[in-house]
């Protein structure tokens, strides 16, 4: 199943593809705006512009994340380790660079959270898009309901068993895990939209799940990692970054959900600052015009438009990258289960 990590809100559904988007390269990103003014580059990318616009207000509490930006003459990578010590003491962070030369730039964030819920919910099996997986519930053999269990659930709406929406409840706390099973729209962002704007559409009395009614609900376990390359060795039209670009823009993110809670770590870095890439790729993968033509010639002898493979020699394909799904093998350090 291929798996797409999404920069902003604002990437579109592509059919069959698992999205995730998460916060940290948001931060890093808005720490740079902040001081830099919008990111331009040379040519600008929609991924730019979509990132320039992000709204982070009441997005996370700062309590939850650490992010900085600065040139490494500036003693960023010394401050943004001394806050992670602080507020995470068992952090392992994978993306923040070992040094930062003087006149490089580092931007980052991190953003680690972990939800537990009061009353462990029943684990149980089920399908989902044919398959068997392993899921959780409210109920289980030896005790067929659990008041407690379904008092961590909220309905807030509810068409049909192929389309709801629901709340785990995960103790006291400001967050709130937010399951839609609704139709998907041409933007995760829209999708988002659509799901919130479900939120409380039933009346209060019907929120509750009554003791014969059912929850079943998938564990997730994902660990997926992305190099965002439109945004790599790319000149800076910013004033104060002048021709200068960035080595790697990359994101990481491991989340789990399962009977006992939920809990999310990612971090994101850009960093690099180095002179734009001289090298240039001259890679035919588009449609193109072929031509044979006399120097002195006004018209070409033969033209050739090439649009498929029709008259090419296919090779058979390659076994696919594991890219974008980052290998855990490769750390160091405990994983998630």
């Amino acid at each position: 199943m291929p798996i797409t990590m999404c920069a902003t809100l604002a990437e579109p559904h592509a059919s069959g593809t698992d999205l995730v988007f998460c916060v940290p390269l948001a931060l890093a990103w808005r720490k740079l705006q902040d001081r830099f003014g919008p990111l331009r580059f040379d040519p600008q990318t929609s991924i730019a512009d979509a990132m320039n616009r992000v709204p982070l207000d009441e997005v996370v509490n700062p309590a939850w994340c650490v992010t900085g930006a600065g040139f490494g003459a500036e003693g960023v990578l010394e401050q943004l380790r001394s806050e992670l010590h602080a507020k995470f003491p068992d952090a392992d962070p994978r993306l923040l660079p070992s040094r930062v030369a003087p006149d490089e730039l580092l931007a980052y964030g991190y953003l680690s959270r972990d939800l537990q819920f009061p009353t462990v919910f029943a684990v149980r099996d089920s399908w989902f898009q044919g398959r068997y997986v392993r899921a959780f519930g409210i109920n289980d053999g030896p005790h067929p309901d659990n008041p407690a269990r379904r008092a961590q659930v909220i309905a807030h709406d509810y068409v049909s068993s192929d389309e709801f929406v629901i709340e785990l409840c995960a103790g006291d706390t400001e967050d709130r895990i937010v399951i839609a099973q609704i139709p998907p729209c041409s933007r995760l962002g829209v999708t988002v939209g659509a799901a919130l704007d479900r939120l409380e559409r039933l009346r209060p009395e019907d929120r509750a799940l009554q003791p014969d009614e059912e929850l079943c609900v998938p564990r997730l376990q994902l660990d997926v990692f992305r190099q965002f390359d439109e945004l790599t060795h790319r000149p800076l039209c910013n004033q104060a970054l002048q021709g200068r670009s960035f080595d790697e823009v990359q994101q990481l993110v491991k989340f789990r959900l399962d009977e006992a809670g939920a809990s999310v770590t990612a971090e994101a870095v850009m960093h690099g600052y180095g002179a734009p890439a001289r090298k240039r790729y001259f890679i035919v993968a588009r449609p193109f015009l072929l031509m044979l033509i006399r120097r002195s010639a006004p018209i070409p002898y033969l033209a050739l438009w090439v649009e498929t493979p029709a008259w090419m020699q296919e090779q058979p394909a390659p076994a696919p990258p594991a890219f974008p799904t980052f290998d855990p093998s490769s750390w160091k350090g405990p994983h998630l289960r």
